[in-house]
């Protein structure tokens, strides 16, 4: 549409409630998801004076030589892992200690389709650090959160449920589960009635249902 703009990540009231508590733009960034210096950007823009950061320079430059990595920093600091990751790389400094995680690991479960707050949940890590590596991947967000996992579809599977049974133990659609199934090459199983056999993919079903 002409004259529509990029969505905003957040809402100049929501900026502005967190800096009144306190927080510095690394920290504004980690709790909206956002990049620190889209937080900066817009900070400057409302007229708001810089917040203090809560991390010494010196202390963290003590801890970065003994060769910590960023969640153990956060932990000496009493900060978030976030705000260490955001204050590492705005002074260009890289982690000298072995990946939070890997390439692959981030891809395997970007290809399961779970979005940035899932992955980062999954990983044990901030979602700016999620964010970040995917976008140097140059990979585009997943929209909605998936409701189950590769290894929760298949362990429904193996005690042979059919895909309306596995979509109703899952609080998932059935069409869900038939793209999932169908992606990780299981073939489907019958659904018994009165002692025969009838198997019907999820959308004949669904237009069953509906006429």
């Amino acid at each position: 549409m002409a004259g529509s703009g990029r969505r905003r990540l957040f809402t100049d009231q929501q900026l502005i409630e967190l800096h009144r508590e306190g927080l510095n733009d690394g920290k504004i960034a980690d709790r909206l998801g956002a990049h620190y210096r889209t937080v900066q950007g817009r900070r400057k823009k409302l007229g708001l004076k810089s917040t203090r950061s809560p991390i010494n320079h010196q202390r963290f430059l003590e801890l970065y030589e003994r060769e910590l990595n960023d969640p153990e920093i956060a932990k000496a600091l009493g900060v978030s892992t976030g705000t260490v990751y955001l204050y590492r790389k705005r002074h260009d400094l890289k982690t000298k200690c072995q990946l939070l995680f890997t390439d692959q690991q981030f891809l395997a479960l970007y290809g399961e389709g779970l979005n940035d707050p899932r992955i980062a949940e999954k990983l044990g890590v901030p979602k700016s650090m999620v964010k970040y590596r995917r976008q140097q991947l140059g990979l585009k967000a997943h929209g909605r959160v998936r409701l189950f996992t590769d290894d929760e579809l298949i362990a429904l599977h193996t005690k042979g449920l059919n895909d309306i049974e596995k979509a109703e133990r899952l609080g998932a659609s059935t069409e869900v589960v038939f793209y999932h199934r169908r992606r990780l090459g299981l073939k489907a199983h019958s659904r018994k009635q009165g002692g025969g056999e009838a198997v019907m993919r999820p959308i004949q079903w669904l237009r069953a249902r509906t006429s």
